[in-house]
């Protein structure tokens, strides 16, 4: 099976006019003012990530290139469990998810704003380069939007079994329910707040579930992902063409323009190793790019260091990943929390809506 589309495949892709590409699965988050304080996720950047997780990637190599790398806390966060407690829904009610940031008086809920953001306001010596050369800066944030339009929760759980897929929605649902039972008992003086966060997140992942399942439509949806992964894979060839024999995408210094496209690579190293053959033989300078990448030191300790193998068993077993799957193999999760009818209907009504939204274009 071929994970790259064929030439005659993309001429087709991109003779459509406006192509529509649907709605992406996963949720999309936004950057807020919040009122300071003397905490100290005031005083330093605050950074919530999981590694492994494709968007955790391109926030943590972002901040290991921005100015705030030294003074920034990392902070672990499960996600398929932990960041669907009531405390993380206050912090990021937009997607419930990783990565997110605090940092000056902003919470950052999107990896894409909050990779611009460092970008803007703390840029690394590499972006700091780029700003000085005409054209250059406009090139980089045609190129961000393009990475950021591909859909990488389609592509990896697309290459799992619908069993694998199935497993890990599974978990992530019996959490959110039985986090919103717990407001619901609780009462807390946000709760209605709280409810609409758990509602849009219970119906947001139902429909990332469904799109997982075999048939016409994953297959459609594969499709369409395969040919744009291969148009930025061929955009990435064509920069490093053009850049004049320097070693990332925009010249001798990393940019925020690899902190979107260095995770794919992370991902080929992780799910799809056979992946690097298909693309070293349609795109060769993509091969000295990952190999220069991997051994420079910030690519090492944003991106790559984290997902080493005997890092990722301690933060497996740290944070109880084992028994959590062992406790859905064995049926403890099978039995979901009621919820009240009003509220049951409300995360059928908004499922549809989404994945209405979803198959748009199809």
């Amino acid at each position: 099976y071929s994970f790259l589309a064929t030439r005659s495949e993309i001429s087709i892709s991109m003779s459509k006019e406006g192509r529509k590409t649907g709605k992406k699965l996963l949720a999309t988050g936004s950057i807020r003012t919040v009122e300071k304080d003397d905490s100290v996720s005031r005083k330093n950047p605050v950074l919530y990530w999981f590694p492994g997780s494709f968007n955790s990637g391109k926030a943590t190599l972002a901040m290991q290139l921005s100015s705030r790398s030294k003074d920034c806390t990392l902070k672990k966060i499960l996600h398929m469990k932990d960041n669907y407690t009531p405390e993380y829904a206050r912090l990021n009610p937009d997607t419930m998810a990783v990565p997110t940031l605090e940092i000056d008086d902003k919470v950052c809920t999107d990896s894409y704003d909050l990779c611009l953001y460092l970008m803007e306001h703390y840029p690394g010596s590499g972006d700091q380069a780029l700003k000085k050369e005409d054209n250059k800066e406009e090139a980089l944030l045609d190129w961000i939007n393009l990475c950021s339009s591909w859909d990488e929760y389609m592509y990896t759980y697309g290459h799992q079994s619908q069993s694998q897929a199935d497993m890990a929605n599974s978990i992530r649902l019996f959490h959110l329910r039985k986090n919103l039972d717990t407001v619901l008992s609780d009462h807390p003086n946000d709760m209605n707040f709280l409810v609409d966060c758990y509602v849009t997140k219970i119906a947001g992942v139902t429909v990332m579930k469904r799109a997982m399942e075999e048939g016409t439509q994953k297959d459609n949806k594969m499709k369409e992902n395969k040919l744009l992964l291969d148009q930025l894979l061929a955009k990435g060839n064509e920069l490093l063409k053009k850049n004049g024999g320097k070693s990332f995408l925009f010249g001798e210094e990393l940019t925020t323009g690899d902190v979107f496209f260095l995770p794919i690579f992370r991902i080929f190293a992780l799910a799809t190793p056979n992946m690097f053959e298909q693309v070293y033989t349609k795109y060769p300078k993509l091969k000295t790019y990952w190999e220069k990448a991997k051994k420079n030191i910030d690519v090492k300790q944003g991106l790559l260091d984290c997902v080493l193998p005997h890092r990722m068993i301690f933060t497996m077993f740290s944070h109880h990943v084992p028994f959590l799957l062992l406790s859905y193999k064995l049926g403890f999760m099978s039995a979901q929390p009621e919820l009240p009818e009003e509220i049951e209907k409300r995360i059928t009504e908004l499922t549809k809506v989404k994945w209405d939204e979803v198959c748009a274009g199809e």
